[in-house]
């Protein structure tokens, strides 16, 4: 135990530049120099291993479209073979030239003629055929004795397979003294055993610079050469075989047939196990210069690596020492201030780090230490003035009962005169409007039972209906289901008021009101409904505008009202919608949510 507190000691006497100096050398410098060297031997390794499998992938890519032209092509000459009409016509017996040629027009011409324009690696398909009767051109030739001795009807010949792939050396037709190197693939047009008269081929010649654009493709990566089955060089990267000699240019082999002379880590990959194209090969040779210029690159990146990892890490030593010695100093000056009760922030760059975390958490303290002394000032001041408006709130409230307490007996003087001379009407009249004053003053609390808010609304209409006799009428459709439900007082009223007010006052005819409240699924619905004079949309745009911005200009006090309470106790999530027809209705429809809505009893228990 004694060492190790020993150690300690010894640790925290060291003064803190050597120390980082001795993480620096020990913990970055020695493993940064191991590392590299670690790395870079592995990566040396990695980079020839990839690039050896690139080369791979583009040599198998473009043995795959090679094989995806043979391929069309052998689909082409089976549905040419498989054609028994176009069979027939070439197993026919022509009389003459005429015969033959009106054949040709309407049907054989256009026959083969089409495969060039959809392929565009196909350079010629023709059919050749002992038929004597049909004349040479276009698409179609007779089997000639130069072509009984050439070289792929040799193989074509001897061949017991439907298909044949062959290359060849033929004539340039530019240039008849030049031998130019084909590839293509021959069809025996035998599917139908009774027309087999005369011998029938189908030759399709694959375009050579076709293949030679794929070749080019890879060229950047690799020389590659393409092999037939007699090991004879068809076509490599460099361009196509051409020359005098009969023979294309057989490559080396060794005793157990395999190619011999190539290039170390050159690839043959055979082509195709179908018959067709059976000992075909795809030789690759990699481009020399690339694999050296990627050894070159990691050389330089691992050179620059370690200058980078060795010399900047000197510098952030200094920088992060100076930078910890100076913040934490700045640190302990600011503390030593709010010893003194002066809470000033440190105003400098903090950083993201824990130091840093630790100065924007001071400057946090500070500023929350500020503030809550400010806080307790202010709301001192606050509790005085609530006092002050609560005063004057009860003033107010004492003044303005003395003007309803004159009203309620002059209303009572007037009730008196009435029952003596038996005006039943008025009687009735002023008892509402007694209810409706009375209640409007001892009416405390914010929620009502929707019960209580369609009486209350009954009775300023039989008012109504006082003042405007048989041309006043309206309808109250209540659902007894929510009648104990409890929504914002004066929901319904105000917007009655509003009806009577804006929407009938200036109808000459009858004038009549609707009410309805009811429960629609999840939702309760509240709807007044008036044949008012109605608004066109500018004064509806308006209306509702001034509603959803909380303008106050004034005007529409109920709607706002209304709107602002809904408001209030739904969270916003209650529906205010209003529709006007002018000179015909106007709706102020209220969606609330059921489960925003208590019933009476639940809130007498929940209270």
């Amino acid at each position: 135990m004694s060492r190790k507190w020993n150690l300690l000691r010894i640790v925290n006497d060291i003064p803190l530049k050597f120390k980082f100096l001795i993480i620096y050398l020990m913990c970055v410098l020695l493993p940064i120099l191991c590392i590299n060297s670690l790395f870079f031997l592995q990566d040396s390794k990695n980079t020839e291993r990839r690039e050896m499998d690139n080369l791979r992938i583009s040599l198998d890519r473009v043995g795959n479209e090679i094989m995806q032209m043979v391929n069309s092509g052998v689909v082409i000459g089976n549905a040419v073979s498989a054609d028994r009409v176009f069979n027939e016509m070439l197993e026919y017996t022509y009389s003459d030239n005429v015969a033959y040629y009106e054949e040709y027009d309407s049907y054989l011409r256009d026959k083969l003629g089409q495969y060039p324009n959809i392929y565009p690696y196909i350079s010629w398909i023709g059919v050749y055929t002992l038929n004597p009767t049909l004349s040479n051109g276009g698409s179609y030739f007779m089997l000639k004795p130069d072509d009984l001795k050439s070289e792929w009807y040799q193989k074509v010949n001897g061949n017991k397979d439907k298909v044949t792939v062959t290359s060849y050396l033929d004539t340039n037709p530019m240039n008849p003294e030049e031998k130019l190197v084909y590839v293509s693939i021959i069809r025996k047009l035998d599917n139908f055993p009774d027309l087999m008269k005369f011998s029938k081929y189908l030759r399709i010649n694959i375009r050579m610079d076709k293949l030679l654009e794929l070749f080019d493709k890879e060229r950047n990566y690799l020389l590659i050469k393409l092999v037939d089955e007699k090991n004879r060089l068809v076509l490599e990267s460099a361009g196509a075989f051409k020359g005098s000699d009969p023979l294309l240019p057989n490559l080396p082999m060794s005793k157990d047939s395999q190619l011999i002379g190539l290039p170390e880590r050159s690839f043959v990959n055979p082509l195709s196990n179908a018959s067709y194209m059976l000992n075909w090969r795809l030789v690759g040779i990699p481009e020399g210069s690339r694999i050296a210029e990627e050894r070159r690159g990691v050389i330089h990146f691992f050179i620059w690596l370690t200058l980078i990892s060795t010399i900047i890490p000197t510098i952030l030593i200094y920088i992060i020492m100076h930078s910890f010695n100076f913040r934490v100093r700045k640190l302990s000056k600011h503390m030593q201030l709010v010893k003194n009760e002066r809470f000033e922030p440190i105003t400098l760059y903090e950083g993201k780090d824990e130091i840093g975390h630790l100065l924007r958490s001071f400057n946090l303290m500070t500023e929350k230490i500020r503030n809550l002394i400010n806080d307790v000032y202010k709301l001192e001041i606050q509790k005085k003035d609530l006092e002050l408006e609560r005063v004057q709130a009860e003033l107010n409230y004492l003044q303005s009962q003395v003007d309803p307490h004159f009203l309620f007996n002059t209303l009572n003087a007037i009730l008196v005169v009435c029952k003596k001379y038996r005006y039943e009407h008025v009687i009735e009249i002023i008892q509402n409007l007694s209810q409706i004053l009375r209640r409007l003053l001892s009416w405390k609390e914010d929620l009502v039972t929707v019960e209580e808010e369609l009486s209350f609304t009954e009775m300023y209409l039989q008012i109504e209906k006082f003042r405007f006799q048989d041309r006043f009428h309206y309808e109250l459709s209540v659902d007894e289901s929510v009648l104990q439900y409890r929504i914002p007082k004066m929901s319904i009223q105000s917007l009655v008021e509003n009806s009577c007010k804006h929407g009938l006052q200036s109808v000459k005819g009858n004038r009549r009101i609707r009410i309805s409240v009811e429960g629609a699924g999840m939702n309760m619905l509240m709807k007044v409904e008036d044949n008012g004079i109605g608004m066109n949309s500018a004064k509806l745009d308006e209306i509702v505008h001034s509603l959803y911005k909380g303008e106050d200009n004034g005007k529409n006090i109920g709607l706002r009202n209304v709107y602002r309470r809904l408001n209030l106790f739904y969270a916003e999530r209650s529906l205010f919608q209003i529709e006007s027809i002018p000179f015909e209705k106007t709706s102020v429809t209220i969606q609330i949510p059921m489960s925003l809505i208590r019933k009476q009893e639940e809130t007498i228990g929940h209270v």
